[in-house]
């Protein structure tokens, strides 16, 4: 996941990234460009270009021909649409790009929840351009206390829009959000989204697949390697260590899983030279600290906690600012795909001299 800016023309009340238009940080184009070429190599399958509002960044037409040319890579572009005209629709058909959009209830609630009068109509005349042009559109909504009645509404206009996806996503404490934190769900309100959101895959008409974005609070007790790695202890997947997800922040930090993580358990920094040797220095020197903070986060939340979906990003984030980094450790072979057990150094080796 590549923040490519943080400059966005919102300012949404619950970004996670703190994106504004007043903000001029972004990524440069050399370090994404070898990035996004090497992923592949480094066992990376899946890109997402985000931002702030990634349309913003003055390169961001070369990055995405760039991307669309790395065969085998799936690649995502999260953004608001009110930027989106019948050309970007057209480049991302052609480059097999699928694209998220945020839409967070009627016309109304969006645009104060986005902080822009308009911002409503301007994203939706987007998402009719890339229905129109054939990319698959998956609307992301994040649901608070303030529009958790609006949910029906919103299914019922994202199965009109002809958006093949929905993602539901419970307000998080994370960011700006924490400036409205008092808004999210109540157990009974979550267990409802819920219920309802399962409820969509029996919706007449044309079929809209929807999920809960969060971790299953049943499936991490089953499997504990989905927060963090069995260590080859029982591990189905014979994995030692690894990073599931890759997240490289418009600051240029590059992170471990989660967005929000306090700097001591970053993976590196763009200035520290290219993706891949920070990768294998982290894995060498920082991944055992990553490691505890996991098993701590999971043992103090999972077991007890009270609701069917753990807000897991939130909770490691918290917890990254309060718990001490363990003494590194040098691991043995390392995964950095998740599948399998192929080194990483093996595939490092075929990049850093």
């Amino acid at each position: 996941m590549v923040h490519l800016t943080g400059r966005c023309n919102l300012e949404c009340r619950h970004c996670y990234m703190d994106g504004s238009p007043r903000r001029r940080d972004r990524l440069p184009l050399d370090w994404v460009l070898d990035a996004v070429r090497t992923a592949p190599v480094l066992g990376i399958g899946s890109l997402f270009l985000t931002g702030g509002e990634p349309l913003l960044h003055p390169n961001f037409a070369e990055l995405a021909e760039a991307a669309g040319a790395v065969t085998g890579l799936s690649t995502t572009i999260c953004t608001n649409a009110t930027l989106v005209r019948q050309r970007e629709a057209e480049r991302f058909a052609r480059l097999a790009f699928q694209v998220h959009v945020s839409i967070d209830g009627n016309q109304e609630f969006h645009d104060d929840f986005r902080r822009l009068k308009g911002a409503f109509v301007d994203a939706a005349r987007g998402i009719q351009a890339l229905v129109e042009a054939g990319v698959p559109v998956t609307i992301v909504t994040t649901i608070s206390t303030n529009n958790f009645e609006q949910f029906p509404s919103i299914v019922r206009w994202v199965v009109d829009t002809g958006a093949t996806r929905l993602l539901v996503q419970p307000l998080l404490d994370l960011g700006r959000a924490s400036l409205i934190a008092d808004q999210r769900l109540s157990s009974e309100q979550l267990n409802m989204l819920i219920m309802q959101t399962s409820d969509i895959a029996n919706l007449p008409g044309r079929p809209l697949t929807a999920n809960i974005i969060g971790a299953s609070k049943r499936f991490l007790l089953t499997h504990p390697c989905a927060a963090y790695v069995c260590n080859g202890g029982g591990c189905h997947r014979g994995v030692t260590a690894e990073v599931k997800k890759v997240v490289v922040r418009e600051n240029g930090m590059i992170f471990p899983e989660a967005t929000n993580l306090d700097p001591r358990y970053a993976i590196g920094s763009i200035d520290d030279g290219r993706l891949a040797d920070s990768i294998a220095a982290f894995f060498a020197h920082g991944y055992a600290a990553f490691d505890a903070l996991c098993r701590s986060t999971y043992d103090e939340h999972v077991p007890g906690w009270p609701d069917a979906i753990v807000p897991w990003d939130e909770l490691i984030a918290a917890r990254s600012r309060e718990f001490p980094p363990a003494e590194p450790t040098v691991r043995g072979a390392a995964n950095a795909s998740g599948c399998g057990v192929e080194s990483l150094a093996a595939k490092l080796a075929q990049l850093v001299p």
